[in-house]
Formats: structure tokens, C-alpha cells, sequence
């Protein structure tokens, strides 16, 4: 397995963590000095999958919260134009002016998973599934993306761009969404 070691750029400084290319890091319990640590990052380019493993140290209801509630996600992801997530149900997600995502909500059991199709207009569609569970007084988030095909390779620092928004968003910090960019690209460096 390839590993790449470097560092996370936050609003509370940089901090190290490990990523790999190949699969999740096998140390994926190690101790980082900030508060809702990356665990690991992977890629698999094969089958166009990108997975996030973090530890959150807020309760698994606060991390539900930012991943679904109308007002949380326009700090992190998009602006809920239509729908909700519930078990059946569509919900689109506007990322940019005239810029949308569709989703059928496949599978949605509040605080425990969210599985979900992902469709912009110009990629096809994909499969988005973020599983939750609490830890002790933290949470733990594992997203997978599959299906991204080429675009595997620019979603893996996109969804770190994002869940670092979520982070700060959650510890009552959030970050200007001016700055979405150029965090982006600083990750997309690592």
C-alpha cells in the first residue's frame, strides 16, 4: 500500500495525518492533537471509489444534524432546494448558481447511515453512502463514493474540502465558504 504522509490544513493550525492511495491506513485508531480528526483517506481509481474515515468529538446526534438539516448544509455542501432525506424520498442540493445535485434517498436510518445516489448534470451517476456511529463521547464518519470513474481523483479532495467545513461547522466555527477553493486545492496538493 502506498502511503503518503502530510499535513491537514485547518482553521486551528496544521496538523499531521496519514492518507493512503491504495486502501484506509491500517493505523486507523491513532491519537491526533485536534478535535475531529481525518483517520484516513483512500482512493480506489479500479472501481472510481473514494473513502473518508473520520473521529468526531461530538455527540453522533450533532453529526446528523450537519450532515442533513436544511439550514447546517449550506455551511458545508450546497443549499437544500427540494426535498429531504428520508428513505425514498429526493432531495437536490444546489452547489453553485445554476449548478445542482440530485439524489434518491436510498437508505436513510437517522444517526446510523444515509445512502444515497449522487447526479450532477454534466457526471454520471454515482453512489454516496456515509455510515455513522458513536464512539465513547465521539463519532465516527466513514464515507464511501462509488462509481466516480476519472472524477475519482478531484471528489477526494473535494469530500476532505467539505468535511472539514462540516468540522468547524459543527464546533461552532464555520468557515466562509470564500475559502472553499483554495483549501481545495491545498488538499488536492497531499
Amino acid at each position: 500500500m502506498d502511503r503518503l504522509h502530510g499535513e491537514v490544513p485547518t482553521r486551528h493550525g496544521r496538523v499531521c495525518a496519514w492518507f493512503s492511495l491504495q486502501g484506509v491506513h491500517p493505523k486507523m485508531h491513532m491519537n491526533y492533537p485536534w478535535k475531529m480528526p481525518l483517520i484516513g483517506r483512500s482512493i480506489q481509481e479500479a472501481n472510481g471509489r473514494v473513502i473518508h474515515k473520520w473521529a468526531m468529538n461530538v455527540p453522533v446526534s450533532r453529526l446528523w444534524w450537519g450532515l442533513t438539516d436544511p439550514n447546517a448544509l449550506p455551511q458545508w455542501l450546497g443549499t437544500l432546494t427540494n426535498g429531504s432525506f428520508t428513505s425514498g424520498g429526493e432531495a437536490t442540493i444546489r452547489h453553485a448558481e445554476n449548478y445542482f445535485c440530485t439524489s434518491q434517498i436510498l437508505e436513510c436510518e437517522p444517526e446510523q447511515l444515509l445512502f444515497m445516489t449522487w447526479k450532477f448534470p454534466d457526471e454520471a451517476l454515482s453512489k454516496l453512502q456515509i455510515k455513522l456511529a458513536q464512539l465513547d463521547e465521539s463519532a465516527s464518519l466513514l464515507l464511501i463514493h462509488d462509481g466516480l470513474g476519472e472524477d475519482a481523483t478531484s471528489y477526494l479532495p473535494g469530500w476532505h474540502t467539505h468535511l472539514l467545513y462540516l468540522e468547524d461547522l459543527l464546533l461552532g466555527h464555520p468557515r466562509s465558504m470564500s475559502e472553499f477553493w483554495s483549501t481545495y486545492e491545498e488538499l488536492r496538493e497531499i
